[in-house]
């Protein structure tokens, strides 16, 4: 068989935006199917550490909705709020970034064009689209996302385990976007194995929630009764599902030719939720692999540098929703773990990393908050707070 591509990426998200970027800055031949016409909406809440980004020798500050100055985590009728003085974490909207990524990828990009089969060969790959196009590549690189085409034709993640979703794009007044504006909030406690959102785009909120195996219709209600809580009215916005494919145990994601990536090989954060990074980190591994002649180590790969994060992000799921309340207390409410997950975020360290500073920095959390509550009751609410800010330097 002729080869006519190097590589054929399905799926023109982070994953694949990544992986055609590095592949066609290295020279290869490189095209992009993209089923969508760019840019599309893609539901995502958009947060990702600009510490990932640095990676590209490009600036991404043209897609850059939001500079993060703070987070802030609810429970109940308690909320707490931990300043990030650096304001190393941005907020995006993923139409915008996605097509953003592709064009500095030097591939040929096709839109409009889905694939509904792979055939493999023992030299190449033919990918055959829905037009009856049949399209010649040495290696085929899938980011077709969650209900991945790909691996299902290829026999791939056959037992994946999914999480539900809903987002809704929320114009509100300009006060109430004041109140959230550079500061996303997470809501615990509403919803089993899972959280509400409201991230600050430049104009507009992003919120929703996300659990893993929600009753019908539960998603919809409790966000409507939440975001109804904070005043923010989303009855008669579009409100925009979407399955989230939640690591749980390490499995193939590769076969001789085709490598999965991104959401299709369901590297998704099974405590955080969060996929962006993965999708970029996965789509640079795949890479990295097709390039050095030796795709077959690329799973090792993404278990070490993915699997293994994630299996222990597995422990602290289990163990943050089975006592969602000492967690708050002892955790959340934490500075020291918020910083240890912005690190995590970008990814200095990784669960083992957050666990030790969970773990390391209680007894100093503990003394802190007892001393600061007597500083209250001597001083009032100002000397409590100097004398947080002067052991968290916050």
């Amino acid at each position: 068989m002729n080869t006519k591509y190097d590589v054929i990426i399905v799926g023109g998200g982070p994953a694949g935006g990544t992986a055609a970027y590095f592949l066609g800055q290295s020279g290869r031949r490189v095209l992009v199917l993209e089923k969508e016409t760019l840019p599309r909406y893609k539901a995502c809440g958009g947060g990702l550490s600009a510490h990932v980004l640095e990676q590209f020798p490009f600036s991404f500050e043209a897609v850059i909705e939001s500079k993060v100055k703070a987070i802030s985590y609810a429970l109940g009728a308690q909320t707490i709020t931990i300043p990030l003085p650096d304001q190393s974490i941005r907020m995006v909207m993923r139409d915008d970034f996605d097509e953003y990524l592709l064009k500095h990828a030097q591939a040929e990009i096709r839109q409009g064009v889905a694939v509904c089969s792979v055939e493999e060969r023992a030299n190449g790959v033919i990918v055959e689209t829905t037009e009856g196009e049949r399209i010649e590549g040495g290696y085929l690189i899938a980011a077709d996302g969650a209900s991945s085409v790909v691996a299902r034709s290829v026999g791939l993640r056959r037992k994946k385990v999914m999480a539900g979703a809903i987002e809704v794009e929320a114009v509100v007044p300009a006060d109430l976007f004041a109140r959230f504006a550079d500061k996303p909030l997470f809501i615990f406690g509403e919803v089993a194995t899972g959280y509400l959102w409201i991230f600050p785009k430049s104009d507009h909120l992003s919120i929703g929630i996300g659990a893993l195996h929600p009753k019908p219709g539960e998603l919809q209600a409790t966000l409507e009764r939440v975001m109804t809580r904070y005043g923010i009215s989303i009855k008669g916005q579009p409100y925009k599902g979407h399955p989230i494919p939640i690591y749980n145990r390490r499995e193939p994601i590769n076969t001789h030719r085709t490598l999965l990536v991104g959401d299709a090989a369901g590297l998704v954060d099974p405590f955080t939720g969060e996929g962006i990074r993965f999708a970029i980190k996965s789509g640079r591994l795949a890479a990295e692999a097709v390039l050095s002649g030796q795709p077959e180590r690329y799973p090792a790969l993404v278990d070490r540098q993915i699997g293994c994060n994630h299996r222990l992000g597995i422990i602290l799921t289990s163990l943050f929703y089975n006592l969602p309340q000492p967690s708050f207390e002892l955790v959340v409410r934490n500075p020291f773990v918020t910083r240890a997950l912005v690190d995590m975020l970008a990814d200095r360290i990784g669960y083992a990393g957050v666990m030790l500073q969970m773990f390391g920095t209680l007894p100093l959390f503990l003394l802190t908050e007892t001393i600061a509550g007597l500083g209250g009751l001597i001083g009032g609410p100002k000397m409590m707070d100097s004398l947080r800010r002067a052991v968290y330097s916050i």
